[in-house]
């Protein structure tokens, strides 16, 4: 492998992404420095054999644009009959007729798989020269393939999430842009752990974080703001235990009470969460900057009490930690 496509390697492995659509194109965009011709991600029709192109990227084959339709092989040209001579179902390969038809004597692609083994897209690689392609032609769309799928399942998954928390009951105590917790809802459980802090039956730490996305040197404040809100509450989510506790508590505050941990363990999981949050916002946008606040529920008169000297030992004193970003050069 040379350095231009371990450089490629690096692009494509290394980089973390709030969405389908900007994976599919920083991927294309990688790919097209070392792949020739056109590369082409398609979105399977479930129910007719068709593909409908949501990416392209490079040259060298006309005919081919964003949202065309392109027509797969058939079971009798060049897919799979089912058992029993029964004809199974359209593969993910472009209908040769169809590549005939574009002039493309090279051509490959590779399917976009689920984990429950549905095939929702396919990547492609078509070029007017016949060999045009090798093997790390092959292994890169392959790599890229398993990612792009690995993105595509992650949204689907988060989508599922989002509706079935929308059937679930008390959502007055939801707020209604992190999903997460709100004030009202969080001081009750904090209420119920700081009772069992004070019996000395489990000892729980509060953790308290104020979150800067740049609302005040960005063009578009208010939006990155929000933005870094919902960010860092999706980590705060995916980094917390089930038996732990995470909430919105304020504009630009989050909380979270870490049900039997020590005061000392704490700083542990606030690093990392912090390095769960540099990942995903590599790259720098929005920027997002932490201060935090921990804060034992022994010792306190009341859960409000030390709901309140977490958020003012978050409080920002003039200076922000902004939170660790991998770079890779």
């Amino acid at each position: 492998m040379d350095s231009a496509e371990t450089k490629t390697l690096i692009r494509i492995c290394q980089s973390r992404f709030r969405s389908f659509s900007e994976a599919a194109e920083s991927v294309l965009d990688a790919l097209a420095d070392i792949v020739p011709g056109v590369l082409v991600l398609g979105q399977l029709d479930p129910d007719e054999p068709v593909s409908r192109v949501i990416g392209i990227q490079g040259g060298g084959v006309d005919g081919l644009c964003k949202g065309a339709m392109l027509p797969l092989a058939s079971p009798t040209n060049g897919g799979d009959a089912g058992g029993d001579g029964v004809p199974g179902p359209p593969t993910s390969e472009i209908d040769p007729t169809f590549l005939d038809s574009l002039g493309a004597e090279s051509c490959f692609g590779v399917p976009l798989e689920m984990s429950d083994g549905r095939i929702v897209g396919t990547l492609s690689a078509l070029d007017s020269s016949p060999g045009a392609y090798r093997c790390q032609h092959v292994a890169m769309l392959g790599i890229a393939a398993r990612m792009l799928s690995y993105e595509w399942e992650s949204v689907e998954r988060r989508a599922e999430l989002r509706r079935l928390r929308g059937r679930f009951p008390g959502t007055a105590n939801v707020d209604p842009e992190t999903r997460l917790l709100n004030r009202d809802g969080f001081l009750d459980l904090l209420d119920h752990d700081w009772r069992l802090a004070e019996r000395g039956t489990v000892e729980s730490v509060l953790v308290v974080f104020r979150v800067d996305g740049d609302s005040d040197r960005s063009p578009n404040g208010a939006a990155m703001g929000k933005l870094a809100v919902k960010i860092a509450a999706e980590v705060l989510e995916a980094s917390v235990r089930t038996t732990d506790r995470a909430a919105r508590i304020g504009e630009t505050t989050l909380a979270a009470t870490l049900v039997g941990c020590q005061p000392e363990q704490a700083p542990v999981f606030v690093e990392r969460l912090r390095a769960a949050l540099g990942r995903v916002t590599r790259g720098g946008n929005p920027r997002i900057e932490l201060s935090h606040g921990i804060q034992a529920l022994g010792g306190v008169s009341s859960p409000e009490e030390a709901l309140g000297l977490a958020e003012a030992a978050a409080a920002p004193s003039g200076s922000r930690e902004p939170v660790y970003q991998e770079v890779v050069e």
